[in-house]
């Protein structure tokens, strides 16, 4: 009976996994399936992973012996046309010896997992990939899966039910890239061994997270490991990230051509160029034809669709870098060189320039070596910094200007009117009182940002955190006469946080709703409609009467000094850095703020947390 290679790629949402199952749709059984329509009698198909629910899969090998002969690129259009219901698909075919066997005569197996920085939902990529809404430090992930890296006894990192003969597996690599995008960070980690224990890669990925996100150090990887306790590993990431990507074999029955599984040739592999693959910085190798000859794994980052060989003026669209490195390369000149670029939005770059002599193991040519340093947050923080003086200068500029003035006042022809005096000293005192909330907010923002990197995990209770706040801002609320109703749900859930930011957040919404409240209106406080948009969390919603904010101003409001109407808020006490601070303590928290308005009606101001698990 002739035997097939099948080479495919599939989506594993749909599917309860790849091996088959009596009344469960598998990608096995769905291949199977399509096969039946070819030939009745066939005795099925040997994958060489079997993936679990969610997985995907670009590189999947499987094989199977039919009773006919056929070619191969009919049979793969054949299956690909039964199949065209399923989000499976048949990329190659190949006939192949009897004694190929998809599993079990793997020499390799590759898996990649991609994981998506960013708070708002992903759309076009849902179901592709891992979201988590928070930043990760990837240098200190990289750190702790270099502890994973050789042969280990990965008992910590394996299922529970896993049915493995041995938990002591060797791990070839361990590679984490980024790529920047416009809404967010992609994380891919690239990882192959001969064989995996069941939900190890998973395992791997979820404690790595926790690295990244500053729960775990680095060496507590380690530490996990060297237990080989199950209950010492990290949480288990979902497995919508996991690809089966690639499955090698000592021959490869495709006969494509692809990366061996030790470095080529043409690079470098010597002292040198591992102190270059270890440099912070990125770093090129550029040959005198302008190819590039060797970058390191910060370069990699930096360029996700850098590709050696490729000519180095496909890195940047800067006419600026590419003129440097030409200059190396024909004159020999070097030195330093800043330049900014379009390619991903406006960033900024500095390059250093020199050169690397002939006979190196770099190559018997001299060759050009730059070293990038990215200067686009400095940018961005020295023009923030910029802006946030400006605007501070304006802020007290005023306040100042008033109270010298009337200080000039009473020291002339006012000194002796008692009456003018007692209404300037009271003008005088709201001014100086305005710049002690706008010192008092500045200080606070500080306070906050420095601590935004740090989740906070107290359990706080809502209904008793709303009590708090609005018997907190009873003055105000009596001052101006306005009525507070609250409506909360009796058992709403917990959430961990930082009670006494939690409490300056509910204090900065109700002072707001009470100072443009308009008169004989209710200012209404309660929980939050449960919505999809924020899924697993819980809302407070605090909604006034006022005159409502027109939609244009809405994406700017949680801006420093952004005020729909300068004058009306500082008529009211306002410093313009309110919802600055809810915004920033609402980001330590993994939480958001919602906000809807509607001219002559009111606004809603909903802050949405995580509930505690």
């Amino acid at each position: 009976m002739p035997r097939y290679a099948l080479k495919i790629e599939y989506s594993g949402a749909p599917f309860n996994g790849w091996q088959r199952q009596i009344d469960q749709p598998t990608v096995q059984g769905t291949i199977e399936d399509a096969l039946r329509l070819l030939q009745k009698d066939h005795d099925g198909i040997q994958g060489a992973g079997r993936t679990d629910t969610g997985v995907h899969a670009t590189g999947q090998v499987a094989h199977v012996d039919l009773a006919e002969t056929w070619d191969p690129f009919r049979l793969n259009e054949a299956l690909n046309y039964h199949l065209r219901q399923h989000p499976v698909s048949i990329l190659a075919v190949v006939a192949v010896p009897d004694d190929f066997h998809a599993r079990f005569g793997a020499d390799e197996r590759r898996y990649t997992f991609r994981l998506f920085c960013r708070r708002a939902p992903l759309t076009f990529a849902k179901g592709t990939m891992w979201q988590i809404k928070h930043n990760l430090d990837v240098r200190a992930m990289r750190e702790a899966a270099h502890y994973l890296i050789g042969k280990h006894d990965f008992t910590t990192f394996r299922s529970s039910i896993c049915q493995a003969a041995s938990p002591v597996k060797t791990l070839n690599e361990l590679r984490i890239e980024t790529s920047a995008h416009s809404g967010g960070t992609e994380i891919r980690f690239h990882i192959r061994a001969r064989s995996f224990l069941h939900n190890q890669v998973r395992s791997f990925v979820g404690t790595l997270e926790r690295v990244g996100a500053g729960s775990w150090q680095p060496s507590d990887v380690l530490h996990a490991l060297e237990s080989r306790d199950r209950a010492a590993c990290g949480p288990v990431c979902p497995p919508q990230g996991l690809y089966l990507a690639d499955v090698r074999y000592p021959i490869d029955p495709f006969n494509r051509m692809h990366l061996p599984l030790e470095p080529v040739q043409h690079l470098a592999t010597g002292i040198g160029a591992t102190m270059l693959e270890q440099m912070p910085l990125p770093l090129l190798v550029i040959t005198r034809k302008g190819r590039v000859a060797q970058a390191n794994q910060s370069a990699l980052d930096l360029f996700p669709n850098l590709r050696m060989r490729q000519h180095f003026s496909g890195v940047f669209e800067s006419d600026i870098f590419v003129k440097a490195v030409n200059a190396a390369i024909d004159k020999g000149k070097t030195g330093k060189i800043k330049f900014q670029t379009d390619n991903w939005g406006e960033r900024h770059f500095n390059a250093h320039i020199g050169l690397l002599p002939g006979g190196s193991e770099f190559g018997k040519n001299i060759r050009v070596i730059v070293a990038i340093e990215e200067r686009t947050l400095v940018r961005k923080a020295e023009q923030m910094r910029s802006d946030f003086i400006a605007n501070v200068s304006h802020e007290l500029r005023t306040p100042l200007a008033s109270i010298s003035g009337y200080i000039e006042t009473l020291q002339g022809h006012a000194k002796d009117d008692p009456e003018a005096r007692e209404r300037f000293l009271s003008v005088m005192a709201a001014q100086a009182g305005r710049m002690q909330n706008l010192v008092s907010d500045l200080m606070s923002l500080n306070r906050i940002e420095l601590a935004e990197h740090k989740t906070p995990h107290e359990k706080c209770a809502l209904n008793a955190l709303v009590s708090e706040a609005v018997a907190d801002v009873q003055p105000l609320q009596e001052k101006l006469g306005a009525v507070i109703k609250v409506d909360l749900l009796p058992d709403m859930p917990m959430v961990s946080g930082d009670r006494a930011q939690l409490n300056q957040v509910l204090i900065n919404l109700f002072e707001n709703a009470i100072k443009y409240n308009s008169a004989g209106g209710p200012i209404m406080i309660g929980t939050a409609l449960p919505s999809k948009n924020y899924p697993g969390m819980v809302g407070i919603s605090v909604r006034d009467c006022g005159e409502g904010i027109a939609p244009e101003h809405l994406p700017r409001l949680t801006e420093r000094f952004y005020r729909v109407s300068v004058a009306k808020s500082r008529d009211k006490g306002g410093t313009g850095l309110g919802l600055a601070i809810v915004k920033h303590i609402l980001n330590r928290h993994n939480g958001m703020l919602e906000i809807t308005s509607e001219i002559g009606k009111g606004s809603v101001f909903t802050m949405w947390l995580p509930v505690a698990q």
